[in-house]
């Protein structure tokens, strides 16, 4: 499936002739999902974006062969799930050049692989991270409406840089406001909403109020679990609030605004290989607005917390303690 679409009004500078291609992980372009947020980060700036929607794995290396017969500036790919099509891809074709989103090329052996052709646009999730477990450590310390029990319960696929740093930061930021929080974490790497919902569940019956999920596509049936318990949820990549009125805030990582410097830093020449990672400092990652639970007093500390993290008085750790 092909879907083209021009540059909107108002863009930030005049690149309309500026042509992108974007091949999407296999959630195509649903709502919410780092490829919308991809295509609409090009636009933003002005850019003409092309879009390749893959529904499976075995679409990707031949999606991104398509983009690149398009010719256009830049090829986007989304998610590690594509980092291994996207190593073929750039070194099949090495004047073209690549963005890979939330992920760096992989080889065939699985290690990661910096190519000069392909920049790897990452974020520091650490830092939103902090400022959601701030949020929910004061909600336990303060026992705003159904968080009574001190007890913070967590969800995480397996171990790897996509997972590790939000709860580091998760972890960290809790404990600064909330010394005596006590963590539940989970790790796993099901998919299965059902099964990933019954690990909150049991979380909840060990005192957990609040959800924080890093889970991938099992995330609703986490979110789930504490809607059916009255208690809250935390998301994160994206805003999750859409998902459950459980959900109380998500850390979350601006693609597009990630992809939106890609594009004008290439368009001024000034294309940078190898990884790229974003923050606070290129408001690239924040929290979403909290629901009508959190008293707005405490989104204020939040805030607070935030200015100190852009300012470097604090710097949200990348690693979870030993013993979490």
């Amino acid at each position: 499936m092909v879907v083209t679409a021009c540059g909107e009004p108002g863009a930030s500078q005049d690149i309309s002739g500026f042509r992108v291609c974007l091949a999407t992980d296999a959630d195509g372009l649903t709502p919410h999902t780092f490829n919308q947020l991809a295509a609409d980060g090009a636009r933003s700036v002005g850019a003409h974006v092309q879009v390749m929607a893959s529904h499976a794995t075995s679409d990707y290396l031949g999606n991104l062969q398509r983009c690149v017969a398009t010719h256009p500036k830049l090829v986007i790919a989304v998610s590690p799930d594509m980092a291994t099509a996207v190593w073929r891809a750039a070194q099949l074709h090495t004047s073209q050049k690549f963005a890979l989103v939330d992920a760096a090329p992989v080889d065939d052996n699985g290690q990661a692989v910096d190519l000069d052709n392909v920049t790897d646009l990452f974020f520091k999730s650490q830092e939103p991270a902090y400022l959601v477990g701030a949020l929910a450590g004061l909600l336990e310390k303060n026992k705003v409406g159904s968080a009574t029990h001190n007890v913070l319960g967590v969800l995480g696929s397996n171990h790897g840089p996509a997972v590790d740093p939000y709860i580091a930061g998760y972890v960290a930021g809790a404990r600064s406001v909330d010394p005596g929080a006590i963590f539940k974490i989970t790790y796993s790497d099901s998919q299965d909403t059902a099964f990933c919902k019954q690990l909150g569940i049991t979380q909840i019956s060990g005192g957990a109020d609040i959800l924080f999920e890093v889970t991938g596509r099992c995330a609703t049936g986490y979110i789930d679990a504490a809607y059916d318990a009255s208690a809250y949820a935390i998301g994160s990549d994206n805003d999750q609030a859409y998902v459950s009125p459980a959900v109380i805030s998500s850390a979350i990582k601006r693609v597009d605004r990630a992809v939106a410097l890609a594009v004008q830093r290439l368009q001024s020449g000034q294309f940078k290989a190898g990884q790229q990672v974003f923050s606070f400092q290129d408001d690239a990652t924040g929290f979403s607005t909290p629901s009508s639970v959190v008293p707005q007093d405490l989104i204020d500390q939040v805030l607070e917390i935030r200015a100190k993290i852009r300012n470097g008085t604090i710097t949200p750790p990348e690693a979870v303690p030993p013993g979490t």
